[in-house]
């Protein structure tokens, strides 16, 4: 088949490869102007990583990052909220620290090395339906994949925008050198009612780099971001400070507020991911806030499993497919996401004192803590 991805992150780039490699002819657009990844830190969790190993760049990329053994969260008076270890699930397992452009590189290089024809620069913001296909920039194409991320113009094209609804809430995200302070094997946040958290995930190294990098992500309500812009930095440091004295080398690295940046959480929701020739993959179906640490993760799923529908059926019965296989893992991400969020990120202070007893409750009952860790570790597959 002919088939068009709109969109070059995970999503669209590891199903590029997958699809050029059964045989098809794909053509990509994004609408960036050249191969610049860009972005946070995050975690690659073990279904991630069972497809990188698929792509054959696990290795390339595992070698980068941060092997991140467990969750830790602490209350600001030092004590345990939350501790959960890979290792419970499984031996040898962990979670990858990873620059994100480290990722992006070894994908997109990966699209380019298995000729994949590439178009920067292309915004695709619709398309029209033809009886056996799609037009795309004035092109026919078999096969429509939609990879254009959580504010999607396509998914507003073609679906009115679906259900997309955006969080008041947020974070300020910096990514620093280490110099040891962090352990390497832990992804630390320490919580204050549910208006501060402060993440610190290590970050692995960039690529050529010898330096080990943190990610630092502090809660914000988007609605005041501005605001806090106004303040001298030295104001918003304090405030950190008071919640985790460890971030103060970390810290110490930001100069001026072009160097904080800021994220912002939606929640997108669709009730399948297909239609006529047509399939929608990674945030651009999907977007939910990152409490859980899915989105690559999932993005990287979506393509594995629309590769192997395509590849065991026909059209007409594999797009059906795809959006059955995948739909028990993504309403389960959606739904513990769209929980677990308020529970970390809100005005409702109120929710404290009952996270603090269900939190404790449930690290002392070993099959909760077990479920927990599997959904941490994107190994669950169903509500």
């Amino acid at each position: 088949m002919k088939i068009a991805v709109v969109g070059c992150g995970a999503a669209g780039a590891s199903s590029a490869v997958f699809l050029k490699r059964a045989g098809h002819h794909l053509t990509v657009f994004e609408q960036a102007p050249e191969s610049r990844a860009v972005g946070a830190g995050f975690l690659m969790q073990p279904s991630g990583m069972d497809v990188l190993r698929e792509l054959g760049i696990h290795d390339e990329v595992v070698s980068h990052a941060s092997k991140v053994k467990r969750l830790h969260v602490l209350e600001k008076d030092g004590s345990d909220l939350m501790e959960l270890r890979y290792e419970e699930i499984g031996e040898g397992l962990f979670g990858a620290g990873l620059h994100r452009p480290v990722v992006m590189g070894a994908l997109i290089g990966l699209v380019e090395k298995e000729g994949v024809e590439i178009r920067w620069g292309s915004r695709v913001e619709g398309a029209r339906k033809l009886a056996d296909g799609w037009e795309v920039e004035g092109e026919k194409f078999d096969l429509l994949l939609v990879a254009d991320g959580a504010r999607s113009a396509m998914r507003k094209a073609l679906l009115g925008g679906g259900y997309d609804r955006g969080y008041g809430w947020g974070a300020h995200w910096f990514i620093g050198k280490n110099h040891g302070v962090f352990p390497e094997g832990d992804l630390h946040q320490v919580v204050c009612g549910t208006r501060q958290l402060a993440g610190f995930l290590p970050t692995g190294r960039e690529t050529g780099g010898t330096e080990d990098l943190v990610s630092l992500f502090w809660s914000i309500e988007v609605g005041k971001d501005e605001e806090i812009r106004k303040r001298p930095l030295d104001e918003w440091k304090a405030e950190i400070l008071g919640l985790c004295p460890m971030a103060e080398d970390l810290l110490g690295q930001i100069d001026g507020w072009e160097q904080v940046l800021t994220a912002r959480y939606g929640d997108v929701r669709m009730r399948k991911w297909h239609g006529d020739r047509l399939a929608f993959l990674g945030d651009a179906g999907y977007a939910m806030s990152p409490q859980l640490g899915q989105g690559v993760n999932l993005a990287l799923e979506d393509a594995s499993c629309l590769a192997a529908c395509l590849a065991e059926m026909s059209l007409e019965k594999a797009l059906p497919e795809y959006s059955r296989r995948r739909g028990p893992v993504l309403r389960y991400y959606q739904f513990a996401t769209r929980w677990l969020t308020p529970v970390f990120q809100s005005d409702y202070e109120w929710i404290d004192p009952f996270r603090h007893a269900g939190f404790r409750i449930s690290q002392r009952i070993p099959l909760v803590r077990k479920m927990m860790t599997r959904s941490m570790a994107g190994r669950m597959r169903a509500i």
